[in-house]
């Protein structure tokens, strides 16, 4: 009895001796370590450290998931598409082509009357004369016509006559006691008045069988 009494207090002795010889290790460890680092150690947390439990490895997890973010996420919105339907332009309506003008005027030829009706539209004419009542000249064949006009009217009426001296089939003009074949203008002599001279009126002749293509 009295040696297995012995035995139990030498275990529990071990125990305690161990344990203080594994902390002054530490100790020793521990300001060995101040020492060569230069870094301040507490002993008493030393002391905790030592007698800490050390942890498994495998109980140590590495979690690999990001934290939520508080930003919601981001969206692209594709900014709508608008179709513009092209303008239609309606084109002006296309005018009726103009009549062709009439061949009868005062006894002149059919190509004579229709000159003679296109420059009185054009020129607005208060009168204009052909063959009645003459004898023995261009007049008297339906190859003339006099245009009563004003000194203003009667210059433009000729200008346009000769500028178109071949389409109208024209053979000279007479104005203001002058006469022009489409060489230019020449006097001519006095006949006595003013009608007679041609100051009232142009005088027009046409060739006796021209093609003449005018509308009125």
């Amino acid at each position: 009895m009295s040696g297995r009494h012995r035995t139990k207090q030498t275990a529990s002795r071990k125990l305690p001796i161990a344990v203080a010889a594994t902390l002054t290790v530490g100790l020793v460890v521990t300001f060995w370590a101040v020492r060569v680092f230069d870094q301040p150690v507490d002993p008493a947390g030393a002391v905790a450290n030592l007698a800490a439990p050390s942890i498994p490895v495998s109980q140590v997890t590495t979690s690999t998931t990001a934290p939520p973010s508080s930003q919601p996420p981001a969206t692209t919105t594709a900014p709508p598409v608008t179709t513009t339907a092209p303008e239609t332009t309606t084109p002006p309506p296309v005018p009726p082509p103009a009549p062709p003008c009439p061949t009868t005027l005062d006894g002149a030829k059919p190509h004579a009357a229709q000159v003679g009706h296109h420059l009185d539209g054009k020129f607005d004419v208060n009168d204009i004369g052909g063959a009645a009542g003459r004898a023995g000249d261009d007049h008297a064949l339906g190859l003339a016509l006099d245009f009563m006009v004003n000194t203003v009217t009667g210059n433009a009426l000729a200008d346009h006559v000769l500028a178109n001296r071949k389409a109208f089939g024209v053979t000279y003009v007479i104005w203001r006691q002058r006469i022009n074949d489409g060489s230019g203008w020449k006097a001519m002599e006095d006949r006595g008045s003013p009608t007679a001279n041609h100051m009232d009126h142009v005088h027009v002749s046409f060739q006796a069988n021209a093609t003449v293509n005018v509308t009125c």
